[in-house]
C-alpha cells in the first residue's frame, strides 16, 4: 500500500485520545482552566460518577468574545507565543489541547461564559472544536463547561469507563484533593466544592474547602482536625550543583552557579507512631503544579523510614525551582515533569 496522509478528522480523534486518557484527566484540565482564569470559587459536579456528565463552574474572568472561535481549536492558546516561552510559563495549561480533545471525546460540550454580567453567552461546541450554536443567557462573571457522555465516540474506552466508573471517580477525587489542599489553591484562597449525583439518589458533597489561604485549614476540611495531630511544617532551603556536563556547556556564559530550591508544605513528625500505614496521602508539586515526582517521593519515604521504620509520612510538598530548571512539556497530561540535574537535586534534598 502507498503511504498517504491521514485525514484531519481521524488525526483529531487519534491524538485526542492520548491527551485525555481518563475521567481524572478530563476534570483536571477543566479545573486548571478555571485556576488560570483567576477563579476564587470552583464547583465540580459529577452526574452518575461522571458517566452522564461533568460540569465545572467558576467565577473567573470569563472568555472574551474575540476568543470564542479559537476557544477549542487544536493548539490555540493565549499562554504561549513561541517555543522558548515554555521555559518561563507559570500557567497550568499552555498547549491548547485540552478543550479541543474533549470536544472530540464527548457526545456534547457546552460552554457558558460571561465577562460583563448579568448577560452571558452559551456556546455549543462541535466535535471538531468549532463553535456551533450560540445563544444569550443570564450568568454572573465566570465560565461553566459541561461535558456530556465522556468517551462515547470511543466505544471500547466508553465500555471500560462504564465498567469501572466508581474506581475512576475515586481517582478523580484523589487528584482533586491535590488542588483542594495544595499550594496552587491555598495560596490564592480558592474555594473548591465537588459533588456527585448518582442515577437515583441525592447529590452528595465529596470535597468542600472554605477558600482560606491556610494549608492546615484545607487539610482539616478534607480529612478532619485529627489529620493535623502529628504533622509539622515543612520548610527546606537548599542548593544543588549542576551536572558536570552542563557546567562545561554553560561555563562561558557564567550560569554555572548552584541552583537554589525551596520546599514548603507539611509532613508527619519524625517519630514512631506519627506516620501512616500507607502512602495514600502524599502530594507533590513543582512551582505549585500538582505532579508525579517518583524519585523525590522515594527520597522522602527513605529518609522518613530511617526514623520510623514501620510507617509512611503524610506529605504535602511544593518544590519551588527556577522555571528553566525543569521541563513541564513532557507528557500530554503534564503530570510528568523532567527535572534537570535530578541526581544532584535528590542527593541535596536527602541531606536537607
Amino acid at each position: 500500500m502507498s503511504i498517504k496522509a491521514i485525514d484531519k478528522t481521524s488525526i483529531h480523534r487519534i491524538t485526542s485520545g492520548q491527551v485525555v486518557i481518563d475521567l481524572q484527566t478530563a476534570v483536571k484540565e477543566l479545573v486548571e482552566n478555571s485556576l488560570d482564569a483567576g477563579a476564587t470559587a470552583i464547583e465540580v459536579r459529577f452526574k452518575q460518577y461522571g458517566l452522564t456528565s461533568v460540569e465545572v463552574i467558576d467565577n473567573g474572568s470569563g472568555i472574551p468574545e474575540d476568543n470564542y472561535d479559537g476557544l477549542a481549536l487544536k493548539h490555540h492558546t493565549s499562554k504561549l507565543a513561541k517555543f522558548e516561552d515554555l521555559t518561563t510559563v507559570t500557567t497550568f495549561g499552555f498547549r491548547g489541547e485540552a478543550l479541543s480533545s474533549l470536544c472530540a471525546l464527548c457526545e456534547g460540550v457546552t460552554v457558558v461564559t460571561a465577562t460583563q454580567p448579568p448577560m452571558g453567552v452559551s456556546l455549543e461546541m462541535q466535535s471538531s472544536g468549532k463553535v456551533g450554536k450560540r445563544g444569550k443567557v443570564a450568568r454572573q462573571r465566570g465560565t461553566t463547561i459541561t461535558l456530556t457522555n465522556l468517551f462515547t465516540p470511543l466505544p471500547v474506552r466508553r465500555k471500560e469507563f462504564e465498567r469501572n466508573a466508581k474506581r475512576e471517580f475515586g481517582k478523580a477525587l484523589t487528584l482533586l484533593n491535590a488542588y483542594a489542599l495544595g499550594p496552587c489553591s491555598s495560596a490564592s484562597g480558592v474555594r473548591l466544592t465537588v459533588s456527585n449525583q448518582p442515577d437515583k439518589g441525592q447529590k452528595s458533597v465529596q470535597i468542600r474547602t472554605s477558600g482560606t489561604p491556610s494549608l492546615r485549614a484545607n487539610v482539616s476540611a478534607l480529612w478532619g482536625p485529627k489529620a493535623l495531630d502529628n504533622v509539622v511544617d515543612l520548610n527546606l532551603d537548599f542548593s544543588f550543583e549542576r551536572e558536570k556536563l552542563a557546567v562545561r556547556r554553560t561555563s562561558d556564559s557564567g550560569s554555572n552557579q548552584p541552583i537554589r530550591a525551596t520546599i514548603r508544605g507539611l509532613v508527619s513528625k519524625f517519630a514512631v507512631g506519627s506516620g501512616r500505614t500507607g502512602t495514600d496521602r502524599q502530594f507533590f508539586y513543582v512551582n505549585s503544579r500538582p505532579c508525579n515526582l517518583s524519585k523525590i517521593q522515594k527520597s522522602f519515604n527513605e529518609v522518613y523510614r530511617s526514623f520510623n521504620a514501620t510507617q509512611s509520612p503524610f506529605i504535602v510538598a511544593d518544590l519551588i525551582l527556577p522555571t528553566d530548571s525543569c521541563d513541564i512539556n513532557v507528557s500530554p497530561d503534564k503530570r510528568s515533569i523532567l527535572m534537570h540535574h535530578e541526581g544532584n537535586l535528590v542527593s541535596s534534598l536527602k541531606v536537607s
